[in-house]
């Protein structure tokens, strides 16, 4: 049950080596991931199905990504939603002291149908859709930087005259 958690943790380190370094704003990146991790770590509870939390890093890496552009990679939306969730997971397996034949019940037990495996699909495919609908909108002027005012933006003194 542990090969869809090991699957994602060798993508995750692959896609991490690769696009790292193009990340312009790292600092702020590592600061919303441990706003994610730590979202994930306060909301979650143990309940008759299992460990649930609410992992922030499916929302926040497609909006970055989005707002970013450039300067934010979207294939790392899959690794930091996944330590985002493999975190919050292990923390929460551990605090309940849900040990089951030597191994941690909460990681990896539901295959390829549980959150460390899916939730970092799930947000690369929106980074995805949204780096596309990001490119889009910046060509027609949104999200950018620059402010293009034109001259007959703002009134001229004569107008005021005539009022």
């Amino acid at each position: 049950m542990f090969e869809p958690t090991l699957l994602a943790a060798l993508i995750s380190t692959g896609l991490l080596l690769k696009y790292w370094r193009q990340v312009k704003d790292q600092q702020i990146i590592l600061g919303f991931l441990l706003f994610a991790v730590t979202t994930g770590m306060f909301t979650q509870y143990w309940g008759i199905t299992g460990l649930h939390l609410f992992i922030g890093g499916v929302v926040i890496w497609p909006v970055l990504v989005l707002l970013l552009g450039n300067r934010f990679p979207w294939p790392l939306a899959y690794p930091l939603t996944f330590i985002g969730t493999l975190i919050p997971d292990l923390y929460g397996a551990g605090i309940a002291a849900d040990w089951h034949n030597g191994w941690l019940f909460g990681v990896g037990g539901a295959g390829f149908r549980g959150g460390t495996f899916l939730l970092p699909l799930e947000a690369l495919i929106a980074a995805a859709g949204l780096n596309k609908f990001g490119i889009f909108m910046r060509r027609r002027g949104y999200f950018s930087r620059r402010v293009n005012i034109e001259e007959d933006a703002y009134p001229k003194d004569r107008d005021r005259r005539t009022r």
